[in-house]
């Protein structure tokens, strides 16, 4: 099996619900329908096709993750909480850095006019990406992979 392929398999938002709705246990069909609330088997079904390098169905006949389907969870799950939101603070913070210097070398007399609002808005994203979004500053993702703990990928 191919990145490509898990990838493919990953690649659609439904498809990233069904995952993490089939990492919780195994379910049926109907079962799969029912929970994630989608009236259309042929949708489902179409999806279920799609993920099959990553899903597949148990001696009772229920939809299961295999290994691959557990390591996309968790790339999925790294990605969507720590990849961009960090890179995004990060950003910020060069931007905030870089503006302030400039201004202080080049239009000295507006200083002040551009420090005050550009300081407001890095506090507050700096408190929104660590309080709220809980992003970590010091690659803590990494310490989760190394110990198996997987309760912050939930």
């Amino acid at each position: 099996m191919s990145s490509d392929e898990v990838f493919e398999a990953i690649s659609h938002p439904l498809r990233i619900d069904i995952l993490k709705t089939l990492s919780k246990k195994p379910l049926g069909f109907a079962d799969l329908k029912r929970e994630l609330r989608i009236t259309s088997s042929g949708l489902i079904d179409f999806h279920l096709k799609k993920m099959a390098p990553i899903v597949e169905r148990d001696s009772d006949g229920l939809y299961t993750l295999n290994q691959a389907g557990f390591a996309a969870l968790y790339a999925v799950n790294v990605v969507s909480r720590k990849g961009w939101q960090r890179r995004a603070l990060f950003s910020n913070i060069g931007v905030y850095v870089v503006m302030n210097v400039y201004m202080w070398f080049a239009i000295p007399e507006f200083f002040l006019l551009v420090l005050i609002p550009t300081t407001a808005w890095i506090l507050f994203y700096a408190y929104w990406s660590i309080v709220k979004r809980r992003v970590h500053l010091t690659g803590r993702e990494n310490k989760d992979a190394e110990t198996g703990d997987e309760s912050q990928n939930e």
